[in-house]
């Protein structure tokens, strides 16, 4: 009978301690799949490999129809943050014969998210892609792009965050 009471009291601590467990890793998994504001993923890019960006040392900007998608507040913000990266590359901004042109797209496109319960959850991605065209043959000679997220409810300050780090991690 004793024995009977040991196995017993054995029994419910490894009950307790396995419902601990289990409860634990849900929490776990519920923390792990909750998303972020802002999801930043790599870049992808592609160049012309026979150009010559040795001799670009000025640029122009373009506005292209695809550019009118992103809001005049967005606009300025990506234009100021570009013109500092390429200006501490040593390219400046010229109205007059640039070497280069300078256009921004800006856009989404649909994504798909799986959650635990085999649901899904189908929402836009907003993207940020900058590409450069020779002035002197209306070529594209590089495109970057990434994923820059600017969401209406975002604040200021956050909208410059999420726009930096995009120009940053494109250019």
């Amino acid at each position: 009978m004793r024995k009977s009471l040991i196995i017993i009291r054995v029994r419910k601590v490894c009950m307790r301690s396995l419902s601990a467990l289990i409860a634990v890793c849900l929490v776990a998994l519920a923390i792990g799949c909750v998303p972020t504001k802002t999801v930043y993923r790599e870049v992808n890019f592609d160049y012309d490999v026979n150009a010559d960006f040795s001799r670009m040392k000025t640029y122009q900007w373009v506005a292209m129809p695809a550019t009118q998608r992103i809001d005049d507040f967005n606009r300025v913000r990506i234009r100021e943050y570009v013109d500092a990266e390429l200006g501490a590359r040593g390219l400046r901004v010229t109205e007059d014969n640039p070497d280069m042109y300078v256009v921004m797209f800006g856009g989404g496109y649909k994504a798909m998210d799986m959650t635990v319960m085999m649901d899904y959850d189908v929402y836009t991605v907003g993207r940020l892609k900058l590409a450069f065209y020779d002035a002197a043959s209306n070529r594209e000679i590089w495109w970057g792009e990434t994923k820059a997220n600017l969401i209406h409810n975002m604040t200021p300050d956050e909208k410059d965050d999420v726009a930096q780090n995009a120009v940053e991690r494109i250019l």
